[in-house]
């Protein structure tokens, strides 16, 4: 949890507490207290601690002359013919300029006609409707109209194309240039509309969302959507685990490869060095970036996206971004972003109790029965484990808060209910406040519920903080090698909360793979799954890569458990220990471990459970006749060939493999990682 910052904080507010001989007094008054927002409150009250924290304005902002010295060098480079490198010096003028500058116009004008000459089409005419958006120069729009026209031709958009060539000939009445011009504009446009009788083709969405990501298109539900939990497979439901504790099952037998969960986080948070190549508000990376009205230091996929990121959160984060980002952790600032996106309104009708120890199933649920990922209350019911931290971790995690609700008060988000902003460390005289909150004089109601509210929203943001390094999760990008597709690797984008996949409970040796799109997360089936059997996610902590005391200790450090799978009880081998020539069997009758063995008779062998003896020969002969394709498949896998046939080859296998054999087995693993492989090159996926 702790950067650098909180930990600066921490130690400061230590020793000047101790050096004011008040250090003791505070560690009783914070450690009886029993809800977040108490602790909060304990802090909020010390004058120690707002002398600590300065907030100031830190973002990259607009610029006309750098966006002007930006074109210029786009232009330098179009000539040159340098078309992408010129594409890339007008998106930093689109960024900077201003957003009622002539400027930007013009830039989107110019990159729009580079990525014609680079016949990329569809982004081509996004360009141009952001340059009608900003005021293209009337006189000169026939150009836009006629670029369109070409456009559409290319994209074997008869009609659109026809409709761009007139526009042209129209607008020519409102263009500067002479008549001899205009009469041969007109004819050049009329052979244009000639020459559209040609085109055979059908009407496609050319929408900016088609452009703007790197992925194929997003999975749907095996089984259609719950309607409990909308973004989960109907053959799946939420219960209580033998622990007491929630988790998914699943209602009937589930295949590997089916769809479990396609889930839209509550929020998420970009790496702050993916700010300039990815949405800031889904993730997706941008082919097209458009920049925020008012900052330089984000991006966005749409305008869609823009607009609904101003709402939810940038709107407090713009002007502030870099102080957030250079000094706080991803999941501090998620915490914080989850508070936005929530907003004032609904964190006022959540008001946390004490003895809160036991989560009940449907918590979180809606007044409807319905889970929802975009209810903060869903979000909200998640576990924290706050009962098992210890003191140091829960003052940095309030400092955390602290820092956030300062940035929140410079945001004036209290205004959405206070006009007024009150000082209300100006009555707070030491840590003698702590756990009964500020001394107040008889009039001042305004100031009481302000103080309420301020500590409410603290205790969201320290609760949030416990309980994001437990369920947050990552938003990742498969950077493929082409050259050696198998030394590719996940490259982490963004930090998410989903409250679905958060239930999904952590085993070793998991049932289900998640890869991104976007920031929207797919959850599959990696392993068969039986009815009344529990989903397990995996935590960071694999079987065939992380030995059982490393597992072990990482579990417990970070979700507080010791992990009871099957592979840690069993203490499976890690991969290249794991044994391909001995493999075991599944009882028919039991399901217990028929050994394989070179040794033994090769028709039948003993169940080490029921000791009754099994058919072996007909197993291994199956194997045996699907094994060469196998082969084949996994190899054209790992070299990159992930097409429909190998990944249909790598399922059958699986889907053989685990029916009729006991893991760990490498040819399981082999094929998992394979399957997985291809998995990755429909999500989130871009060359190195």
């Amino acid at each position: 949890m702790e950067t650098s910052l909180i930990k600066k904080l921490t130690d400061q507010l230590t020793c000047n507490l101790v050096e004011a001989g008040l250090y003791e007094q505070f560690v009783a008054s914070f450690s009886k207290c029993s809800t977040n927002a108490e602790r909060f409150q304990c802090v909020y009250s010390l004058k120690q601690a707002h002398t600590l924290i300065d907030v100031k304005e830190n973002y990259r902002p607009k610029s006309k002359k750098h966006a002007e010295s930006w074109r210029a060098e786009g232009n330098a480079l179009f000539k040159a013919k340098r078309y992408q490198k010129a594409v890339d010096a007008y998106t930093q003028s689109i960024i900077l300029a201003p957003n009622d500058s002539d400027s930007l116009c013009l830039a989107y004008n110019n990159r729009s006609t580079t990525n014609f000459y680079l016949k990329k089409y569809g982004l081509c005419l996004q360009d141009i409707e952001m340059a009608f958006l900003h005021n293209y120069p009337q006189n000169k729009c026939y150009k836009l109209y006629q670029r369109i026209g070409r456009c559409m031709y290319y994209m074997n958009q008869k009609e659109q194309a026809i409709k761009a060539f007139e526009k042209t000939i129209t607008s020519l009445d409102h263009s500067e240039i002479c008549p001899k011009e205009k009469i041969t504009m007109v004819s050049d446009m009329k052979n244009a509309i000639h020459q559209c009788g040609s085109i055979e083709g059908s009407f496609a969405d050319m929408s900016i969302e088609n452009f703007n990501h790197c992925h194929k298109e997003i999975p749907k539900l095996s089984s259609g959507g719950s309607k409990e939990v909308p973004c989960l497979s109907d053959c799946v439901e939420v219960r209580l685990d033998s622990h007491g504790g929630r988790g998914l099952f699943a209602k009937r037998d589930i295949e590997i490869g089916e769809t479990l969960i396609v889930e839209t986080p509550f929020t998420s948070t970009l790496l702050k060095e993916c700010n300039m190549s990815h949405c800031q508000y889904c993730c997706n990376r941008v082919a097209l970036p458009l920049p925020c009205k008012q900052c330089s230091g984000v991006v966005f996929c749409s305008l869609t996206c823009r607009d609904a990121a101003w709402e939810k959160f940038h709107w407090a984060e713009c002007s502030v971004l870099g102080s957030i980002q250079d000094s706080t952790g991803d999941l501090s600032f998620l915490s914080y972003r989850m508070i936005l996106t929530a907003g004032l309104g609904v964190l006022d009708q959540i008001q946390e109790t004490s003895g809160e120890t036991t989560v009940e199933c449907s918590a979180g649920f809606d007044k409807e029965g319905v889970y929802r990922s975009d209810n903060y209350r869903s979000a909200y019911s998640l576990v924290n484990h706050d009962k098992d931290r210890t003191f140091q971790d829960l003052l940095s995690r309030t400092l955390a808060a602290l820092f956030f609700l300062k940035h929140l008060e410079f945001a004036d988000f209290f205004s959405q209910k206070n006009s007024e902003k009150v000082d209300l460390c100006t009555n707070v005289s030491s840590v003698e406040a702590c756990g009964d909150g500020p001394q107040r004089s008889e009039n001042d109601d305004q100031q009481r519920t302000l103080l309420k509210q301020k500590c409410n929203i603290g205790g969201h943001l320290l609760r949030n903080n416990m309980m994001l390094p437990c369920n947050a999760h990552e938003v990742s990008e498969f950077s493929l090698n082409c050259e050696s597709p198998a030394m590719s690797s996940t490259k982490e984008l963004a930090a998410a909360i989903y409250p679905v996949l958060s239930l999904i409970n952590h085993s070793c040796d998991p049932s289900v793979v998640r890869h991104s799109f976007g920031n929207i997360c797919v959850a599959r089936a990696i392993r068969s799954i039986k009815k009344d059997d529990e989903l397990k996610d995996n935590y960071g902590a694999l079987y065939p890569v992380m030995d059982l005391s490393m597992r072990q200790s990482h579990l417990q450090s970070q979700y507080f458990f010791t992990c009871q799978c099957e592979a840690c009880v069993s203490d499976w081998p890690q991969y290249f220990d794991i044994s391909n020539c001995e493999p075991a069997l599944r009882c028919p009758q039991c399901d217990g471990r028929v050994k394989v063995s070179v040794d033994n008779d090769p028709k039948k062998a003993r169940c080490s459970s029921c000791k009754k003896w099994q058919d072996i020969q007909t197993p291994l002969v199956a194997l045996s006749q699907m094994e060469p394709e196998f082969r084949q498949a996994l190899t054209t896998v790992i070299d990159g060939d992930t097409s429909e046939t190998n990944l249909t080859i790598l399922l059958e296998f699986l889907r053989f493999a685990e029916a009729k054999m006991h893991r760990p087995w490498q040819d399981i693993c082999d094929s998992q990682e394979a399957f997985k492989q291809c998995l990755n090159m429909q999500a989130n996926c871009f060359p190195a």
